[in-house]
């Protein structure tokens, strides 16, 4: 089946929307599918001297990528959308897969077949009016959602979608074998802790710099992301704690490296969290692509508890859940897992036991793929 791909993504970048179109490409090229991803060409946004793009992302060259240019007009979305659904049209796809409305909306116009991915609620009356026709379409294959609770909210919204709509959380790659762990300071005495992701508002940093601080005699903590600005913030903020180490952006590679060199992971979400460049709260929907990576590596995670996080993450099974903002119950639960090696490796094993059933990118393809 020929596969395009209309993204919203400037590839390659950090945000995370571009890792998952990544690696999505590459399991329905995997799968044997022909695949075109169609990103934006936002140069203000392009991750600066990659050379190759697949290769930033740790994915197979088995798919090809089309970029189109965001240009500096008004109405440069809607522009964007058109003509990324007219390169689909001359391209005569199986299926059009889209995480970009606008697009979607033009290629059903197009009278392409189309399934729309969708990570939060549809917000504004002209992109909902552009959901709405795109659903009435008889070409509409199928809504694809990353959680129960938002399909919850699609189905209440738009009653007609009941039957149409595919729960597919977020996914990652297992951890290959030969994966070389990075060698950490102080690794054979002291317990490492480690968090991959943005430090910007919501992600939970102040709370790792606080249990940083109250565990300074027995455990180190690893910071692996953020922009220079956070960091330098951040270090700011913690420049008297000797335990805390700030990696900055590292590559997929060099990330899932440290990742499996740590003993615990943290995913410490505030009750609100904002995605990249601070807007909206999707803490009522999300699937972070940092949970699915946290279980591949097969360490224990402490995570905040989240009610849609339970979709996925059972407390004391694959991982423990504390309350957001509740630092004694956060510190409690690291001395818990600093005492108890047996628990620690418990909830690692079960973690990857539960990626490798139900959350790898390969499967999550063939998911969203049924009956199409």
């Amino acid at each position: 089946m020929k596969i395009v791909y209309l993204s919203s993504s400037t590839v390659p970048s950090r945000a995370a929307n571009s890792i998952h179109v990544m690696k999505m490409c590459q399991a329905f090229a995997k799968a044997g599918h022909n695949v075109i991803l169609m990103t934006r060409d936002k140069r203000t946004e392009r991750e600066p001297g990659v050379l190759d793009e697949h290769a930033f992302y740790d994915v197979n060259p088995c798919f090809s990528i089309v970029r189109k240019r965001w240009l500096p007009l008004k109405g440069r979305r809607f522009l964007y959308g058109f003509l990324s659904a007219w390169h689909a049209k001359r391209l005569k796809p199986d299926l059009v897969y889209a995480r970009n409305l606008d697009g979607c909306f033009f290629s059903s116009l197009f009278c392409l077949p189309i399934m729309f991915e969708s990570h939060a609620p549809i917000k504004g009356r002209l992109s909902e009016w552009f959901f709405s026709r795109i659903i009435s379409r008889v070409t509409f294959q199928k809504l694809v959602v990353i959680s129960n609770a938002l399909k919850m909210y699609y189905e209440s919204k738009y009653p007609t979608l009941k039957s149409k709509i595919q729960v597919a959380p977020d996914a990652a790659d297992p951890v290959d074998e030969k994966v070389v762990p990075v060698t950490l300071p102080g690794k054979t005495t002291r317990l490492q802790v480690g968090y991959i992701g943005h430090l910007y508002s919501g992600r939970g940093i102040e709370m790792i710099e606080q249990l940083a601080a109250a565990a300074s005699l027995w455990a180190d903590f690893h910071v692996i992301g953020g922009s220079p600005r956070d960091i330098a913030e951040c270090q700011r903020r913690t420049m008297l704690l000797k335990n805390i180490y700030w990696h900055g952006f590292k590559v997929f590679a060099e990330a899932e490296r440290l990742r499996v060199a740590c003993d615990i992971l943290l995913a410490p979400y505030a009750d609100k969290v904002r995605v990249s460049g601070g807007a909206g709260d999707t803490s009522l929907w999300m699937s972070p692509l940092k949970v699915f990576e946290y279980m591949a590596a097969g360490k224990a995670i402490i995570c905040s508890d989240i009610s849609v996080l339970r979709e996925v993450l059972k407390d004391k099974r694959n991982a423990l859940l504390c309350p957001a903002s509740d630092f004694r119950a956060w510190l409690n639960s690291l001395e818990r897992l600093r005492d108890d090696s047996v628990l620690r490796t418990q909830l690692g094993e079960n973690a990857k036991s539960d990626f490798i059933a139900h959350y790898t990118w390969e499967a999550r393809a063939a998911k969203v793929l049924t009956n199409i």
